[in-house]
């Protein structure tokens, strides 16, 4: 616990609550080694995370293209100058 909490501005009791959150979630697993916990990171849940949250990026990313688009065509618009008719003499 001391490893993991150094780098971070937390109490082993709170790096601890963090991986049970994760265990209990299957992104981690523990096992034991004498006195030692050691945890091992499970790639499947992450890879399963990944992918779902990959079709979002995508919608995401296609859905503020169409928006750049769509405000670049009305800036267009407003910067043209309006002609004005000439004043007759």
């Amino acid at each position: 616990m001391n490893e993991l909490a150094e780098p971070f501005s937390m109490s082993q009791p709170a790096v601890s609550r963090h991986l049970k959150v994760l265990e209990r979630a299957g992104l981690i697993s523990s096992g034991s080694d004498a006195q030692r916990r050691p945890r091992k990171l499970e790639a499947r849940p992450l890879a399963e995370a990944t992918e779902w949250l990959e079709a979002y990026r995508k919608y995401w990313e296609a859905s503020f293209a169409r928006l750049d688009s769509l405000l670049s065509e009305l800036n267009a618009t407003e910067k043209k100058p309006k002609r004005v008719a000439p004043k007759k003499r």
